[in-house]
């Protein structure tokens, strides 16, 4: 699994969520229902990270144990500049 985040996607969340220097957001999967699984994200320091990326000093990651969600997958993350928000892809 490989992690990538454009500066503009880091940006966007740099700001959206008022983030400082030395926060680091945790991406996710969420599960819910009987079958639903969602991407998901919170600001949390990380305990074992399997990927992440430092963009102004802030850390995204994905952790060990959530690592099954995105098994074989990478992760782009980009700026979808028509809508003005994060996207990714799953490759």
């Amino acid at each position: 699994m490989k992690l990538t985040i454009s500066k503009e996607a880091a940006a966007w969340y740099i700001q959206e969520m008022e983030l400082q220097a030395g926060d680091s957001i945790k991406f996710f999967g969420k599960v819910y229902g009987k079958d639903g699984f969602s991407f998901a994200l919170a600001k949390m320091e990380p305990s074992r990270p399997e990927v992440e990326v430092i963009i102004d000093d802030v850390r995204f990651y994905v952790e060990r144990a959530d690592a099954w969600f995105f098994s074989e997958q990478d992760l782009d993350i980009t700026l979808d500049t028509e809508r003005n928000e994060p996207t990714l892809l799953r490759k």
